[in-house]
């Protein structure tokens, strides 16, 4: 009988093809929310009204953040299935059935998307083929509910049982596996420290990336269930317990702690020396990294369980009720709104001047 952490060949263990792909998209999506600072959509800009594009019922329901590739959206169901999109129109392109629901979303990089399921009723991280949605590999890992990580050369997979595991990419070895106190929710982070990863025992771990060797670790005041941003220098994370804080790499310390008035679930993102953080009470904080009581915010009257998306023309945020705002970060004015199904349960996200929202009922709403 094959272990725990086997990997399984798969011929074609997918649902038929409905359609294909694209071979490859030259530009993925290589992280969740599209890079480490999340600030991919730093430099779009909207229309001034933007418009529905499409809307896209997914049954029971879209589960994580999407991948935006130059063409395509990919999603993961809690009906175990990962989803290729066509962005312009969109047309479902196929189907690739899994052994288990996606509370996470996919990763893409450049021919094959990476994704990972719960334990319902197995656990495992999966290759599949961008062309067609036929498995590559599937590796056996626990119950992933958190973003995966991926660096160029290795995945990063954190398990609800608090096992950190790194595998090769081609065929999905595992490499190392390490267990920690506590579950993970936000994401692991690539630093050239090593492997950042924060537990709900409020606890920040430091692995090194080659052996998962522990090499520090931090108490932490509240858990953190937003994946962390990061530049490389620090790692900026929000807490349950309403803290912003700050972590230098190099030293293992916090640079700064900030109350954030409110717990906060969603992650922050980074732009330039800019960090934005969305509390739960709905409000939107702009802390300048390197003169924190500098910090300027805004009530927006929502609440709000996903964090926000800053763009060149403002800044989107998602409310547990459904509505989409486009908030002007100097005056906390109102640009743009609209109100799809709620919650609203990760980032609105922007490419090419698209937005794509993920709402309840597992609809996905696109405008432009």
């Amino acid at each position: 009988m094959a272990g725990l952490f086997s990997v399984n060949a798969i011929v074609a263990a997918c649902a038929p093809s409905m359609k294909t792909g694209p071979a490859r998209q030259e530009s993925g999506w290589p992280a969740y929310l599209g890079n480490q600072r999340h600030d991919a959509g730093a430099r779009e800009t909207l229309n001034p009204d933007p418009r529905p594009l499409w809307h896209l019922g997914m049954g029971r329901g879209v589960r994580g953040s999407p991948a935006l590739g130059e063409t395509v959206v990919a999603v993961g169901t809690a009906d175990r299935n990962l989803v290729l999109i066509d962005r312009s129109s969109g047309e479902v392109l196929w189907r690739s059935h899994l052994d288990g629901s996606v509370r996470s979303g996919p990763l893409l990089d450049e021919d094959r998307l990476y994704v990972a399921t719960e334990s319902q009723p197995q656990g495992r991280v999966y290759a599949v083929r961008l062309r067609d949605g036929r498995q590559v590999w599937r590796t056996q890992s626990g119950s992933v509910t958190a973003p995966l990580a991926f660096d160029g050369e290795a995945i990063y997979a954190a398990t609800e049982d608090g096992l950190v595991l790194r595998l090769e990419p081609e065929h999905g070895k595992v490499q190392w596996r390490r267990p920690l106190s506590g579950a993970v929710r936000a994401g692991p982070l690539v630093t050239p420290n090593g492997l950042v990863v924060a537990t709900t025992s409020d606890t920040l771990y430091l692995l090194d990336r080659q052996t998962g060797a522990v090499r520090s670790q931090l108490s932490l005041a509240g858990a953190v269930l937003g994946t962390p941003a990061t530049d490389g220098r620090r790692v900026y994370l929000a807490t349950t317990n309403g803290r912003i804080v700050a972590i230098d790499l190099a030293s293992w310390s916090v640079t700064w702690d900030r109350a954030a008035g409110d717990a906060v679930y969603g992650a922050p993102a980074l732009v330039a020396d800019t960090l934005f953080v969305l509390a739960r009470d709905g409000r939107l904080w702009m802390i300048p990294v390197d003169a924190p009581d500098a910090a300027t915010s805004h009530m927006l009257g929502i609440v709000a369980t996903a964090g926000p998306t800053p763009l060149a023309s403002g800044v989107l945020v998602g409310s547990v009720s459904g509505e989409v705002l486009l908030v002007d970060p100097t005056s906390g004015a109102i640009r743009w709104r609209a109100q799809v199904a709620g919650p609203i349960e990760e980032p609105p996200l922007v490419r090419d001047r698209q937005v794509v929202v993920i709402a309840g009922r597992g609809n996905i709403h696109t405008y432009r």
